[in-house]
């Protein structure tokens, strides 16, 4: 093949990935509105419990990534994969979120789909450090962040909304259980001022059992925030039936909060109170009743990363537990 051979097939290329490239715009995808979502987080721990075999440690806590898709000012689209640890995996990848959303309004927002449950994602978003620790029902109940179904939210006015659900209750990776029976819950935002909010939240979950052992929780939240110097907030959740058990009760609450101390470098602060009154050995394993403890330093060099020193301590009610302290070097980046 010679050199005016070469040239002529190169022209011949080039001119095909400029179709390909106009390709797209035929299709109508414009790349402009298309967002990356990233989030990942890990920690490097140090286990002070003495009798412990693994006294440090190095593990993920969230790796996940996805993007969100505006189609035009009233329907988007969204989905993210989350890298997870099951039993026997540390590579498990799930569709965390898939889902579509319309907003005929500024009033109405409608999604169906993998999508977000506003059981605690509110609270975790004040508490604005969950590369450290999880809110409370996440932590201690297991409550999933997403779920299969659909979601309405209706803005009142510019200081009241409400929210509903309807959900397969079992999390994003289980498209039903055998029962065919569903979660409904509703919330209820207000904000009397931009730095104060109040909030409270209920569901019903009947899924995953036969008979009508239904789980009842009750959620309260409020919060002030002084510009980005102070922030403070409290919830209290109370659990009728956990897990669908008759008659295990379990409440508790937390209250946190993160005081600037100079630039981005800011004290952490939360403290727990676990109230788990089970009535019988129908759970084997559950959460115990104890109180825990977190406070640091944490630091955002640049926005989108943030540094946190922590320690985190648990102390059980019951004295044949033992007592956890651990100090964790915690670190995030997102896009």
């Amino acid at each position: 093949m010679n050199k005016r051979h070469i040239l002529i097939l190169s022209l011949l290329l080039a001119a095909g990935l400029v179709t390909a490239q106009d390709s797209t715009k035929v299709k109508l995808f414009d790349y402009s509105k298309l967002q990356p979502l990233v989030h990942f987080f890990a920690n490097a721990e140090m286990n002070l419990d003495p009798g412990i075999t693994e006294d440090n440690s190095l593990w993920i806590g969230r790796a996940q990534f996805g993007f969100n898709y505006q189609y035009n000012k009233k329907w988007s689209g969204k989905i993210l994969v989350d890298r997870t640890k099951l039993e026997g995996s540390m590579n498990t990848m799930f569709l965390k979120l898939a889902n579509l959303q319309w907003t005929p309004d500024d009033r109405w927002t409608i999604a169906g789909g993998a999508i977000v449950s506003n059981s605690f994602i509110p609270q975790e978003k004040f508490w604005d450090y969950r590369f450290i620790a999880e809110t409370f029902q996440d932590r201690y109940y297991g409550i999933t962040s997403t779920d299969l179904g659909f979601s309405a939210a209706f803005r009142i006015s510019k200081m009241m909304s409400v929210d509903v659900a309807v959900t397969n209750g079992e999390g994003p990776r289980i498209d039903q259980d055998v029962f065919g029976k569903f979660k409904l819950a509703g919330g209820f935002t207000m904000h009397p001022t931009d730095r104060l909010q109040f909030r409270t939240y209920y569901h019903h979950k009947a899924s995953g059992v036969a008979v009508a052992n239904r789980e009842q929780l009750f959620m309260l939240f409020a919060a002030y925030q002084l510009d980005d110097r102070f922030r403070i907030g409290g919830e209290f959740n109370y659990v009728d039936g956990y897990r669908n058990t008759p008659d295990f009760v379990t409440y508790g609450g937390s209250v946190y909060g993160n005081v600037t101390l100079w630039k981005t470098l800011k004290l952490v602060a939360r403290y727990d109170r676990l109230i788990m009154d089970n009535p019988g050995e129908e759970i084997l394993v559950y959460p115990v009743s104890g109180h825990a403890v977190i406070t640091g330093l944490s630091v955002n060099p640049v926005k989108g990363i943030g540094l946190c020193l922590n320690y985190q301590g648990f102390v059980p009610d019951d004295g044949a537990e033992k007592m956890t302290n651990r100090i964790l070097f915690s670190f995030e980046y997102r896009l």
